[in-house]
């Protein structure tokens, strides 16, 4: 389930730049919270039903940078009727200017701690270097190309605002064991300024119904595959404007799980410093 938390780093996300963005889009400051359920499972999986919530809290501006804190938990009924708790937190920095991501992230299943990882992301001129702390003390390089989890969220609603359908980046968040690149290949839908979210009034209630919005699939690869590749997960969701995100669907292959947004709070946002973005980008702030 670990995966589920990084893509909803895009709608902190929910849910960057390889090549520069003139004018990113300002993505709102919010907490959202996610029912999650099964919403599919093939004949002859394992699961026979998932139930959760996923609570997201997103805030930052183009002067501070973005900090994204997540909590994720979720009941798996499987199909000889045990049950698994699995309970996921992420939380990161990312820099307002792109350069610099820092991240911790745990899993446990039951008690027991199965997964972690922790580090930071710099980009120095040439490749990005990441140093990681935990689960043991690494330090590695990958492409400059890759973008992290806000700049990839901002990326792909500037493709939108731009009407193009088609988006692709590598993706950095420091999942799995903080070694992971993913490949992603995007579809962005036709926009929509229509109160079209009935069964999530949340929406409405935050005073964004008639923002522009665009439903958006993600497939995410993991880029050390070899041979016939299959998405490692399908992310589909829809996306507002200041990157507020609901109506989440998660493909894992086998089975299915579905995300209702059921709680959105937009939250208050300092205004930037005299002097103007990129000023003062620290994460004490």
């Amino acid at each position: 389930m670990r995966k589920t938390v990084t893509v909803l780093g895009l709608a902190a996300a929910a849910l960057a730049p390889a090549v520069a963005v003139a004018a990113p889009p300002v993505l709102a400051s919010h907490r959202a919270v996610y029912d999650i359920s099964l919403a599919e499972a093939d004949d002859g999986t394992d699961v026979a039903g998932v139930s959760g919530r996923l609570v997201l809290e997103f805030t930052g501006s183009e002067c501070a940078g973005y900090t994204s804190k997540l909590r994720f938990v979720t009941e798996t009924e499987g199909a000889d009727g045990m049950s698994q708790v699995t309970d996921s937190r992420s939380s990161t920095y990312e820099a307002a200017d792109g350069q610099t991501l820092d991240f911790n992230n745990e899993t446990y299943a039951g008690d027991v701690l199965a997964e972690q990882s922790e580090g930071t992301a710099n980009r120095d001129g040439g490749d990005v270097s990441v140093a990681l702390t935990r689960p043991g003390k690494k330090t590695f390089a990958i492409n400059d190309t890759v973008v992290f989890p806000t700049q990839q969220m901002e990326r792909i609603i500037a493709s939108a605002l731009d009407g193009d359908a088609f988006v692709s980046f590598a993706v950095y968040d420091g999942s799995e064991s903080g070694e992971t690149v993913f490949d992603t290949a995007g579809v962005i839908g036709r926009v929509s300024t229509a109160n079209d979210a009935a069964d999530e009034p949340v929406v409405a209630s935050a005073g964004i119904a008639g923002m522009r919005h665009w439903p958006v699939t993600i497939s995410y690869f993991d880029q050390s595959g070899v041979g016939e590749e299959t998405p490692f997960y399908v992310l589909s969701f829809v996306v507002y404007e200041n990157g507020v995100g609901r109506s989440m669907r998660i493909d894992y292959g086998d089975f299915s799980l579905s995300g209702k947004l059921t709680r959105l709070d937009l939250l208050p946002e300092p205004p930037c410093p005299t002097g103007g973005a990129g000023e003062g980008a620290s994460k004490d702030q």
